[in-house]
């Protein structure tokens, strides 16, 4: 199973343009299974694939 729990990513965090880019997502997937992750062109698609510690 692939978790991701409470996720938040901030560009420019505790300044004055502090960006929440994604705010507090909760994902579960099954064992099994086909995943799509769909999504316009830059809004962050790749940011969670090239992460390693949501993998446990």
């Amino acid at each position: 199973m692939v978790k991701l729990e409470k996720v938040e990513k901030y560009f420019n965090r505790h300044k004055k343009n502090e960006i929440r880019a994604i705010d507090t997502v909760s994902l579960e997937l099954p064992d099994k299974g086909l995943v799509a992750i769909l999504g316009n062109s830059g809004c962050r698609k790749n940011h969670i694939i090239k992460c390693d510690w949501w993998i446990r």
